[in-house]
């Protein structure tokens, strides 16, 4: 495992991050339409891009980072609610995939650092399933990786193409009766613990003909300060994850790339320094 490479760190200076101290990009296998590899990805609005496998929009907002001018609904998704951030993924895959081989995480290259073991990862393994049901969480190897099943996101919509919801709302309602060939669950935590189990999933595939939205959202996690909050205690994400950045990651169980957003933080950079890296 570990063959899902990084990507390089912004290359643009951090005082012209638009949207400091984070800074979203495309991995270099994902092409955006309207921007040059590498470069910042705005937050509050949709993302046109394009891999192998897929084309379609990302969709993110990052609390309390400012979304773009044009997403008046930043404020209103975020009032009331615990979450840290929002990412939807919508568009159509290029073939016919089980929905068995699709993960949602990502790979890293280098060991996380100060990772606790014993009881205590247990512990923490729990509340991570908990939150997320059918998670592959491999935290100590020297290439670690935390994943999940693809049915296992917060929100999953299929539609004919043409009827997708437009997603610049930021507002994405379960609707999985394509997918199931009527509406199976009563209840978004069903349908998440039946897909996550590979003995269900493996029963579906994708369509080329269907458009697929998904939302995730995590209130664990702030992009902005790069610090986790779980079980009560406060992670330093930037030194527990040895600099290397949290990431919106699609991908097939043979490791090729869906879609991967890495989001960085200015933390992470001066950690590299640290480390002598460049």
């Amino acid at each position: 495992m570990g063959g899902v490479k990084a990507g390089p760190p912004p290359a643009q200076a951090i005082e012209t991050w638009p949207h400091r101290p984070t800074f979203l990009c495309a991995h270099p296998d994902v092409k955006t339409k309207d921007f040059e590899p590498g470069a910042s990805l705005p937050l509050g609005i949709p993302i046109d891009f394009e891999s192998d496998l897929f084309e379609g929009k990302l969709f993110c907002r990052l609390k309390p980072i400012p979304s773009h001018p044009d997403d008046k609904g930043h404020e209103a998704y975020f009032q009331g609610k615990k979450r840290l951030y929002q990412f939807i993924v919508q568009g159509h895959f290029k073939e016919e995939i089980a929905l068995s081989d699709i993960i949602i995480g990502d790979f890293y290259e280098r060991p996380f650092k100060g990772v606790p073991s014993g009881n205590l990862m247990k512990l923490y393994q729990a509340f991570m399933e908990a939150i997320s049901p059918g998670l592959i969480m491999d935290m100590t190897s020297d290439t670690p990786k935390i994943l999940t099943a693809f049915g296992n996101c917060q929100t999953m919509r299929v539609d004919t193409k043409g009827q997708e919801p437009d997603i610049r709302s930021g507002n994405v309602e379960e609707d999985t009766s394509l997918l199931f060939g009527k509406e199976k669950f009563s209840s978004i935590k069903k349908r998440r613990k039946y897909l996550s189990k590979p003995k269900n999933s493996s029963k579906y595939k994708t369509n080329p003909d269907h458009m697929y939205t998904i939302e995730m959202y995590d209130h664990t996690m702030c992009f902005g300060t790069y610090y986790q909050h779980a079980m009560g205690a406060k992670i330093d994400m930037a030194t527990s994850m040895n600099a290397q950045p949290l990431a919106l990651g699609v991908f097939t169980t043979d490791e090729k790339i869906i879609c991967k957003f890495p989001v960085w933080n200015e933390r992470l950079l001066e950690e590299m320094r640290k480390m002598g890296q460049k």
